[in-house]
């Protein structure tokens, strides 16, 4: 029986998505990013748990300072970073085209904003790239939500005694968050492996626990 989906290799795992078989290529390659694949699949459970083993490989294999700051701020800001992971992840299953490239130039756009703000200047640069600028309002929301909570719409002045993120804090999971697509970019496979990761391991609801695994 050949695959349903790629209609050229030998069958061998039923889909519960397609409601037929596939073959193990297209169930991996393809998985949550083109097949609505439910929460139960035992294939997307273990697809996960490889994943997820990976990334700690790489996460750790940085060098003492980087894992020491890494553990820190996944310990302390992990549902902020969790957050951001979540808006990456759905923006990338309501785009194909949206690549690393796209994240960290959104990521990066952030990045010089806050750090211009922590030296007592407002500014704020947005980006001609429609998928770009959509991605960095999501997580400049996110982010703002954090840093006032309280405030109208959870924007304008920040009230530092009832934040609950503080600037350099917000810059630091923005920047652990660069750190792993640099990683991530230096695979030549695919534009996408770091957004094509997070799109895979997210869970369809949001949580609060990150996906990553320390």
């Amino acid at each position: 029986m050949k695959c349903v989906v790629c209609g050229k290799r030998k069958a061998k795992r039923s889909c519960p998505a397609k409601g037929a078989s596939i073959c193990p290529l297209c169930c991996g390659e393809k998985r949550v990013l083109e097949l609505n694949c439910p929460e139960t699949c035992e294939y997307l459970k273990t697809g996960r748990e490889h994943e997820s083993a990976e990334f700690s490989k790489i996460l750790w294999s940085q060098d003492k300072l980087k894992q020491e700051k890494s553990r820190r701020i996944l310990t302390e800001y992990q549902d902020v970073v969790a957050h951001l992971e979540y808006i990456i992840a759905q923006q990338r299953l309501l785009s194909r085209d949206l690549s690393d490239k796209d994240v960290s130039t959104a990521i990066n756009i952030l990045l010089d904003a806050y750090r211009t703000e922590d030296k007592g200047i407002l500014y704020e640069k947005n980006s001609d790239d429609l998928r770009v600028e959509t991605l960095r309002l999501e997580l400049r929301d996110v982010i703002e939500a954090y840093r006032n909570p309280d405030g109208e719409n959870r924007h304008g002045i920040v009230d530092r005694q009832n934040s609950r993120l503080l600037l350099q804090n917000a810059i630091e999971c923005l920047e652990f968050l660069q750190s792993m697509i640099d990683v991530y970019t230096k695979d030549p496979r695919s534009a996408g492996s770091y957004v094509d990761f997070l799109a895979r391991m997210t869970p369809k609801r949001e949580t609060t626990s990150s996906i990553i695994v320390p």
